[in-house]
């Protein structure tokens, strides 16, 4: 057996006054792990298992331990067990589920269950099933998170009714650093074919990531740079495609060596193309056609395809992680490939033609985006003796080199660069007066510039250092958790004043155990946001003329006088665990003051209406909520049900809606589990939203349902999983009120895609 390591962290004791011999066994997959390093760090207590999987820690008192796992790969889990007389632990870590999956994205490396803000994470099992040709498409059915999609090739994650600077994409625990802040038309470049864990956190996650997180965090993880090691060669490839209504053709490779007994290697490659989707209905709405005052009935000529929707994009990874007694270090380089098209956004140009009566052609030229991006990773963990106060170290840096070109038929028109490096580093300590916890600094540095004739932004330098603190305690029946940051924010241009501003954010939480079935989460934080760039400086030039902002159809004025805006939000929550029923229940409010946003003018610019960013005080308040229930029938079935719903409200102080808030949805799922056979359905309804901001339009009400069909295949050296997805079952139409291009561009229509991923 290879040695792995799993840390057990003791967090609710029973308050036995009898101390005792634990005694148990570890596996995985009904392996005995053997050499597996065992630690109770509050009770500074270590062991060994030996090479039958046993283990035993001396004068530990009967009672509930929640443990922590840190088991083979990147699997990393807590789970609760009870340490009774008599009666041996048995762990098996192939038995966890995904809520027992540990959130990395949080330092104190909590799951689901014990966090004190609401979280999701989808595992690997699942994103095979879930993963589209984007991430925000990937998440859509996330209760609280939504997606404001501009086509296939791109669109914004929209986490409870917040987007674009107010919501954090990470890979690996950093921050991206491309340009989709700044655009919903620019892709979030993560790439989903890669992803093998994606955590979502809803709400202010600013303490850990600053002021992009205000509105929540994703945290896309990947194996490109191997956290534990392991023998010999492992890896997966898959193939993806679909039917003529996308023509998605897909291919991932990954391969992770250990060239020695110290030293991990990885190496991934993906290739992914699509043509131009079909869609159910006319490109334009109805309530489009009718606002625009058209009396006729609409044409029939877009009916059944979306042009300029198809994408092509290929990357790979190279990693390599070298291990010894306390930790390891990493690195990697990644490139990513994405060309796409941008929907309802053919440029007009007239030209003179001789052949033409009035001697004039109009021809519309397409808009799509070719991007790279390269990235350079570094990621180290030293683990201190378990004597010592300080625990642990992770150090990450990354370099990123980020382009994109928007193409306006042949020729280039607008070039987007993004040059970013970026430092976290997280200090794990001790107990300290019974209080546990992490310190950490981050420190990024942003060169941005556009340049051509469309460009609305001028180029910029954005440096930012933070230091940040997070401590928690166990209590009798409860956890609890507080912690502090501080942003210092610098932003340089050649044109503007330099721009200098602090940011001070602050949180307290508990997680209080009711009964041994309900758990009660409550948080309370107050997250600033520094402006950015774009919001400061776009329009700003000093140019004579306004330049559109193609992608949203609007001008719009960066306001240098914008100050922090500040988030007070309150989370409480309610969750339930017996056997195989679960319930969960969050509720939010959040008031923003000094909320920075869009406000129309009134004045147009050739048919352009012109913005010009301002602030005021905004309330974001709603729920999520879901109930499931596993059972076993008498014919050998596994059946699992669920049901969802969630709702975001938001106003401005003055009464009016803010943009784009997604509206209510209420769905369910049924799966089943016969075998290796597995079959699952799941339903969506989207209300209609009508609650607008003074230049929407509403939302009609759609219904979404799609069926997964999936088998396994075991082999002695291969592991085989065949799916088959039909997607908008109904071929209903559907467009997404979040979305800046709905009445132009719905999502695709039915369509099947079938795949097979095999591993060894």
């Amino acid at each position: 057996m290879n040695t792995k390591k799993l840390l057990f962290v003791l967090a609710v004791s029973g308050g036995f006054a009898e101390a005792a011999t634990m005694k148990g066994t570890i596996s995985e997959n009904g392996s005995l792990l053997s050499g597996v390093e065992i630690v109770i760090p509050t009770e500074e207590k270590s062991t060994i298992s030996d090479e039958t999987g046993n283990f035993t820690f001396e004068n530990l008192e009967y009672g509930k331990y929640l443990v922590d796992i840190k088991g083979s790969r990147e699997s990393h889990y807590n789970i609760n067990i009870n340490f009774q007389e008599n009666q041996p632990v048995v762990i098996e870590l192939s038995n966890l589920d995904y809520e027992e999956i540990v959130v990395t994205a949080n330092p104190l490396e909590h799951n689901v269950l014990k966090m004190t803000t609401p979280a999701t994470v989808l595992s690997e099992e699942q994103l095979i099933m879930d993963r589209s040709l984007s991430m925000e498409q990937t998440l859509n059915k996330v209760t609280g998170v939504n997606s404001g999609s501009f086509g296939a090739g791109s669109g914004q994650i929209v986490i409870r009714g917040q987007q674009g600077p107010r919501v954090s994409v990470l890979s690996n625990n950093i921050a991206l650093q491309d340009a989709a802040t700044v655009s919903p038309d620019h892709w979030i470049s993560s790439e989903a074919l890669l992803a093998k864990q994606v955590e979502v956190l809803k709400g202010p996650a600013t303490l850990l990531y600053g002021g992009g997180a205000v509105g929540g965090v994703v945290n896309v993880l990947d194996e490109i740079i191997a956290t534990t090691d392991f023998d010999g060669i492992n890896g997966g490839v898959e193939f993806r495609a679909s039917d003529s209504a996308m023509k998605e053709r897909a291919g991932v490779l990954s391969l992770n060596s250990a060239l020695t007994d110290s030293l991990m290697s990885h190496f991934s490659y993906f290739d992914l193309s699509t043509g131009d989707y079909q869609i159910p209905s006319n490109a334009e709405s109805e309530i489009l056609h009718e606002a625009e005052g058209h009396e006729e009935e609409m044409e029939e000529e877009f009916r059944g395809v979306l042009e300029n929707t198809s994408v092509r994009a290929d990357g790979y990874n190279v990693g390599f992680s070298l291990f010894n007694d306390n930790g390891y270090w990493g690195i990697s380089y990644s490139d990513l490939n994405r060309n796409y098209g941008i929907p309802g956004h053919a440029h007009e140009h007239e030209e003179e033609g001789d052949d033409h009566e009035g001697g004039d052609e109009h021809d519309e030229e397409v808009v799509r985006i070719d991007m790279q991006k390269s990235i350079l990773n570094i990621k180290g963990k030293h683990d201190f003796s378990q004597s010592d106060f300080f625990k642990s170290l992770k150090t990450h840096y990354s370099d990123t080199d980020y382009q994109h070109a928007e193409l306006e038929g042949e020729e280039i028109g607008t070039v987007f660069s993004n040059n970013a490096q970026e430092l976290r580093m997280e200090l794990t300590h001790g107990s300290l007066s019974d209080f546990s916890g992490v310190f950490g600094f981050q420190y990024s540095n942003r060169d941005f510039s556009a340049l051509g004739d469309e460009a609305f932004i001028i180029p910029s330098q954005t440096k930012n250092y933070s230091i940040f603190a997070i401590e928690e305690r166990e209590f009798d029946n409860w956890h609890g958790e507080f912690g502090l940051r501080y942003d210092k924010q610098e932003i340089k241009t050649e044109i503007q004043s330099t721009i200098k501003e602090d940011a001070l954010s602050a949180s307290l939480g508990a997680t209080f155990n009711l009964t041994d079935d309900w758990t009660f989460p409550v948080n309370l934080t107050s997250a600033q946001r520094l402006p950015t760039a774009e919001e400061l400086f776009s329009n700003q030039s000093g140019a004579s003329e306004l330049i559109p902002h193609l992608a949203t159809n609007t001008i719009e004025i960066g306001n240098p006088d914008l100050k922090a805006e500040t988030a007070n939000n309150f989370d409480i929550g309610l969750r339930y665990r017996n056997n195989d029923f679960a319930f969960n229940l969050a509720l939010f409010y959040n008031r923003i003051d000094d909320y920075i946003f869009l406000q129309e003018t009134g004045d147009e610019v050739e048919e352009v209406p012109v913005f010009i960013y301002q602030q005021q005080q905004a309330t974001f308040k709603g729920f999520e909520a879901d109930v499931s229930y596993k059972h076993n029938d008498n014919y050998g079935n596994n059946w699992s049900y669920r049901l969802f719903t969630d709702k975001t409200l938001a106003k401005l102080n003055d009464g009016s809606n803010v943009p784009r808030i997604p509206p209510a949805r209420i769905g369910g799922e049924i799966g089943m589990l016969r075998g290796d056979w597995a079959f699952n359905l799941d339903y969506t309804h989207a209300m209609s939203q009508h609650k607008l901001a003074e230049y929407e339009l509403p939302t009609e009400s759609y219904d979404d349902l799609n069926l997964t069909i999936n088998r396994v295949f075991e082999g002695q050296r291969f592991s085989s999983l065949a799916f088959v997805k039909v997607q908008n079952l109904l071929d209903n139409e559907i467009r997404e009120h979040a979305s800046f291009i709905k009445d132009i561009a719905p999502k695709p229509g039915r369509s099947i895609i079938a795949g097979l991923r095999m591993t060894f």
